[in-house]
């Protein structure tokens, strides 16, 4: 009979703790600081892309630059300037650029490694001043 009185008393103290446990253990929803407005940052740079010539960086390399610099790379498209225009000639520079989803926290530090705010490129007469585009195809891509 001890060794029953043992275990039953075991298995109530493992009970009893476990209900008095973090009661958010298995929740898995994100943080909250991930769910308020304004916690991400668009960044770009140049793709430096050349007309009738280099493509430029691809996506992931314009992201390792950042993740090189201790940053977290949530998300990378490519764009379009479209604020700027370029007289077309081979050679040229072209209005491509490459944007990165970071921690807003992280901002100062992609500035210095050369990385801009899509704020920056906002136009004042209409409003954005860029457009999301496929990497492959140039076809621009819905907004959102």
């Amino acid at each position: 009979m001890p060794k029953t009185t043992a275990l039953l008393l075991t298995a109530a103290a493992c009970v009893m703790l476990g209900a008095c446990g973090d009661e958010s253990a298995g929740d898995m929803s994100p943080p909250p600081e991930r769910l308020t407005p304004g916690f991400n940052e668009l960044v770009f740079e140049s793709r430096q892309s050349v007309q009738c010539g280099s493509r430029g960086l691809t996506t992931q390399q314009s992201a390792q630059k950042l993740v090189n610099g201790g940053i977290d790379v949530l998300e990378s498209n490519c764009g379009v300037n479209t604020n700027l225009v370029f007289v077309t000639v081979c050679g040229a520079g072209t209005g491509d650029i490459l944007i990165h989803k970071i921690r807003k926290v992280n901002l100062p530090d992609a500035e210095r490694l050369g990385f801009s705010s899509v704020a920056t490129l906002q136009n004042p007469t209409t409003g954005i001043g860029y457009v999301k585009v496929d990497c492959d195809t140039g076809a621009q891509l819905p907004e959102g």
